[in-house]
């Protein structure tokens, strides 16, 4: 084994090491050993070449890293270019010839630190509290860190819990025993670069699969499928018959049905599979109440299909479909099922989990696969759909949707139309994080990480004030081809909350004079929760829907429509 990690770190090493650079240098360094837990991440901080050692050779193995030294290497592993004022902004920083003056002005400019000393104190050990801070702030999560400030993670940390939280769930830091983080503790060279080689990873994580919904108006968008790795298709729907007093799966558009199959569906389902993606039927539920047999009570129907007098058909219709060869006399052909049940309360935890177990068992019998949607967690405080057991769903589904959008105000209150309130972002990267964390919760959440897709919506809701008051409860639903014809008008400002990472515009309508508000997506906002996914380990993006991704060229990043495009360039991947 020592063998194969020695030839690997020579292996690593050589293949960064550009032509011309001496053979010594391609050697691990002499002083730490194949078996020590930092070896493969010292070798690759060499091989990228954010580090040299010490000399001779060597990497200083066990010596205290300094705030100098540190800041160097959190630096050179973000790639940025180097910032070298002709004067240093610290009294210790002045001498351009010493090897961590520019990484420290660049540290500056970048806010990953900041200045409110007149030394910087260069050769101070680094302390655990200044390392989680410093990299969050190269993450850029600063302003996420100072929300978190409510956050207890550790029970002997008592300042910069929010930026300690984040090193922690990020997978990047640990604590150093049980409940104790040690933030004043010092540490060594390996330490600092086992840790930075965890944010590295981070910093460079892909998308592995690219999932998307083709359902009600997806045509539009039919050649997207191409590029995608998984695809679900939005037309299956549990209604309640009342002529029959049975639960079924609506196929069709009769009845109103938004989700029924399309006309021309088997051109759809050919692209699909000539590209090879793995199909899904999508199984949603109306949203309707069914009056409960004995008691005569109305019961939401997506707790009514749980009961187990009920669930047994309903499984039964669900594979039946899935498993259908043919539809309208055109061949059929879906690899699993999307299970879409939205709306459940604590109460239908345990129902919910048996539903999901004995559909497993159905579809187990011809290999399909399964997929579950899931509403998100929030802090505690606040109410939420709360019948979601994370850990159970991730033991049994194959892939689980996390759908953390649409957190914007559904109506207002008298006294927040008064006050002219219309801070309301989509999706708040907070709350975006606290629904991650929830779902990859080490006790609670999913345990593979890789099961998880975290699904981005596309709506955009408009508010109008006039007079100073909101002048309408509900919110406007706003088309994003509307948005970008308005973005482009003049007289409108397009404006990125730094705090929440969702954008909004700003504009008078000068038909009715007001002041109009409209939050949305765009490939900013996008692109924040995207990377947040991958702190968490996440690998798997469901986009909701076909048909209303903002695909608008922007090459000269004027209004950032251009989302698919950059969902794309995340995922390593081109348009194809």
């Amino acid at each position: 084994m020592k063998l194969i990690k020695k030839v690997f770190c020579i292996l690593l090493i050589l293949s960064f090491l550009f032509p011309g650079i001496s053979r010594a240098d391609s050697r691990p360094f002499a002083d730490v050993p194949e078996d020590h837990f930092a070896y493969e991440a010292i070798c690759r901080m060499k091989a990228l070449n954010i580090t040299g050692g010490v000399g001779d050779n060597r990497f200083g193995m066990g010596q205290t890293i300094s705030r100098a030294e540190f800041v160097t290497f959190l630096i050179k592993l973000t790639g940025w270019e180097q910032v070298k004022p002709a004067q240093g902004s610290f009294r210790d920083n002045n001498d351009p010839g010493r090897f961590y003056y520019g990484y420290i002005e660049t540290a500056l400019h970048h806010g990953v630190i900041s200045k409110d000393s007149d030394y910087f104190r260069v050769n101070d050990p680094i302390t655990r509290e200044e390392m989680a801070v410093m990299i969050v702030r190269a993450l850029g999560y600063d302003a996420l860190a100072r929300q978190l400030s409510f956050l207890d993670s550790f029970s002997d940390v008592t300042t910069n819990k929010g930026y300690i939280t984040l090193a922690r769930d990020f997978g990047i830091m640990s604590g150093t025993s049980g409940q104790s983080f040690s933030p004043d503790k010092t540490a060594t060279r390996e330490e600092a670069a086992y840790i930075l080689m965890k944010m590295y990873d981070k910093l460079h994580a892909k998308i592995q699969e690219l999932h998307g919904f083709y359902a009600i108006s997806s045509y539009s968008q039919v050649d997207l499928l191409s590029s995608l790795d998984s695809v679900s298709f939005g037309w299956s729907r549990l209604e309640y018959d009342p002529g029959s007093g049975r639960v079924i799966l609506n196929t069709s558009r009769q009845n109103d049905n938004e989700y029924g199959f399309p006309q021309g569906f088997s051109e759809v389902l050919n692209k699909a599979e000539e590209t090879g993606l793995s199909a899904q039927l999508m199984v949603a539920v109306k949203n309707e109440t069914v009056a409960d047999p004995s008691t005569g009570a109305k019961v939401p129907l997506a707790e009514y299909i749980l009961r187990p007098e009920i669930r047994s058909s309903v499984i039964r219709s669900i594979a039946e479909q899935v498993n259908a060869d043919s539809k309208d006399g055109y061949p059929l052909s879906f690899d699993g099922v999307v299970i879409d049940i939205e709306g459940l309360r604590a109460n239908a935890k345990e129902a919910f989990n048996a539903f999901l177990k004995e559909l497993r068992q159905e579809l187990d019998k011809t290999g399909k696969l399964l997929y579950v949607a899931v509403q998100p967690a929030r802090r505690p405080g606040q109410a939420y759909y709360d019948g979601y057991d994370f850990r159970v769903i991730g033991d049994i589904a194959d892939k689980v949707i996390l759908m953390a959008h649409d957190y914007y105000a559904r109506q207002l209150t008298d006294g927040e139309m008064a006050a002219g309130y219309t801070t309301t972002p989509l999706t708040p990267i907070d709350e975006v994080y606290y629904a991650l964390r929830a779902v990859t919760d080490k006790t609670t959440g999913v345990q593979d990480p890789g099961k998880i897709m975290l699904q981005i919506s596309f709506d955009a809701v408009q508010w109008k004030k006039k007079d100073g008051a909101v002048v309408n409860r509900v919110p406007l639903s706003v088309s994003y081809e509307a948005l970008h014809k308005r973005l482009l008008m003049d007289g409108v400002s397009i404006q990125y909350s730094d705090l929440s990472q969702n954008p909004y515009a700003r504009f008078t309508d000068a038909q009715d004079g007001t002041e109009n508000i409209i939050w949305y997506e765009d490939a900013r906002s996008v692109e924040a929760k995207m990377k947040l996914a991958a702190m968490f380990g996440i690998r798997g993006i469901s986009l909701w829907r076909l048909g209303n991704i903002p695909d608008y060229p922007d090459p000269e990043q004027k209004l950032f429509l251009n989302v698919w495009d950059s969902v794309l360039q995340f995922a390593g991947r081109t348009s194809k």
